[in-house]
């Protein structure tokens, strides 16, 4: 549901810079911003934290009591810095270290003896600081505004990680995530020129990792998975 609202409000700012490209004629707004040979801005956003789980391939054969491994995401807060390098006239080098906080659950579906299922979530915290660096293809402008693409690679350092914590009592057990990972980046936005030097984008963009995240101990909630790797979705409004 959160992804479809997500997916609703990035149409509507889509429309709304087709409507600019079929209305008539207007005096174009920094005209020459394209020129400069590096941009400086911030952006602030929402997110969407989740996981691709791999559960292990013959887990019905390994246990008897655990039916299923699911993802639950939640929204988070994203804020970051934005260094823009001008490559040529349609692309550009971007370095956005950004700041991301937010959590997400692993779901345990179970059953007893008695065949009764019932479901154990554990919550997974993150805050994360990322060091994405990104090509932008951007079209040509349509009067004072444009479309554009964005892909790139992502290091990130999740400052949350329970790593390295011992649990205090056996039965308090939490699911430990690595520190760092690895991952691909891809979006699309928008530029909207504005009269005073600078422009403001909506951007819609994904994360996918690559590592493996699960730190396994040989416990219950580890040994059925195969792999853990994040994910994320997000929402964001930069000021250039």
């Amino acid at each position: 549901m959160r992804f479809t609202c997500l997916f609703c409000l990035f149409s509507v700012v889509l429309s709304l810079g087709c409507l600019e490209a079929k209305s008539p004629p207007r005096v174009a707004l920094n005209p020459i911003y394209d020129q400069k040979l590096l941009h400086f801005g911030f952006t602030i956003g929402v997110n969407q934290m989740g996981f691709t789980v791999k559960p292990a391939a013959n887990m019905a054969n390994l246990s008897d009591t655990l039916y299923g491994i699911s993802m639950k995401p939640q929204m988070g807060f994203t804020v970051g810095i934005v260094t823009n390098l001008r490559l040529g006239k349609y692309f550009d080098l971007r370095f956005v270290p950004t700041l991301s906080l937010g959590e997400r659950y692993l779901v345990y579906t179970l059953k007893t003896d008695g065949k009764q299922i019932y479901s154990e979530s554990k919550k997974i915290e993150a805050t994360y600081v990322e060091f994405p660096l990104e090509i932008k293809w951007k079209a040509a402008r349509l009067v004072n505004s444009r479309p554009y693409v964005v892909a790139g690679i992502r290091y990130s350092v999740d400052l949350a990680s329970l790593a390295k914590k011992k649990a205090e009592h056996p039965d308090d057990y939490f699911v430990k995530l690595k520190r760092n990972d690895v991952g691909l980046t891809l979006g699309v936005g928008w530029d909207f020129f504005l009269p005073m030097d600078n422009k403001i984008a909506i951007e819609l963009k994904m994360f996918y990792g690559l590592n493996d995240l699960l730190v396994r101990e040989n416990l219950y909630y580890t040994n059925y998975i195969d792999k853990v790797g994040a994910k994320m979705l997000q929402l964001c409004v930069t000021f250039e």
